[in-house]
């Protein structure tokens, strides 16, 4: 029997905004950030993402600056709050709806993301997905540190996590398709079989109609 597996990206793909982006705000209104310029910051780092320029060592120790001398078990648990509190409402109803859809079909979901894995996994999980991939941080007498551990879930490296998760399968996949809004996971998109490009940058658009991926429009786009 074919076996389908459905992979998504996960910021602007399955729900409104930037992940990170909310949790940084998030550290703010608790008073964990002291850098007046923390959000303008932000900022600059999402507008280097978008264009594809993004250099993801220094983002994450930007990211990471006030969380450095909080616990890894306190980091995980506020993050579940942070879901919890600020998350649920950006999850796009289309997204669900398309979750079901699969689920129906037998297909395997898997969400892949280059945010912070202590943020992706909560959110999968609130979302009735079992396996997802983030950024694994390095993890010191019990802290983070803004460092990466294994290959980063990033451009290319969202390819290669991939294929070493398949690898540890009994079965492989006939079918692998893709769901993304960014022109950084062009290389997912050309290892898929099939690409559905969802509220797409401009890059990604473009590439869209090069290609004849189809183009949908979820959450506040849709309407």
């Amino acid at each position: 029997m074919a076996s389908h597996l459905a992979v998504f990206d996960l910021d602007e793909t399955l729900v409104e905004g930037d992940s990170m982006s909310r949790w940084h705000q998030y550290l703010i209104d608790l008073g964990m950030v002291s850098d007046p310029d923390f959000l303008q910051k932000d900022q600059e780092y999402m507008d280097a993402y978008c264009a594809g320029t993004l250099a993801l060592d220094d983002y994450l120790k930007y990211s990471l600056s006030p969380l450095l001398l909080s616990s890894k078990a306190d980091v995980d648990a506020l993050a579940k709050r942070f879901v919890q509190e600020r998350m649920l409402e950006y999850i796009f109803p289309e997204a669900m709806e398309r979750f079901e859809e699969l689920r129906a079909e037998g297909t395997t979901i898997i969400i892949i993301s280059a945010s912070l894995a202590f943020l992706v996994h909560p959110i999968a999980k609130e979302m009735g997905v079992e396996v997802s991939m983030g950024l694994d941080l390095l993890v010191e007498e019990g802290r983070y540190r803004p460092i990466t551990e294994g290959i980063p879930s990033f451009r290319e490296g969202k390819v290669h996590r991939l294929t070493q998760w398949i690898a540890t399968l009994d079965n492989d996949f006939d079918h692998v398709s893709f769901y993304s809004d960014s022109i950084n996971d062009l290389p997912m998109c050309l290892f898929a079989d099939e690409v559905y490009v969802v509220n797409p940058c401009s890059q990604l658009f473009k590439k869209a109609g090069e290609y004849q991926w189809p183009v949908l429009k979820w959450g506040s786009q849709a309407r």
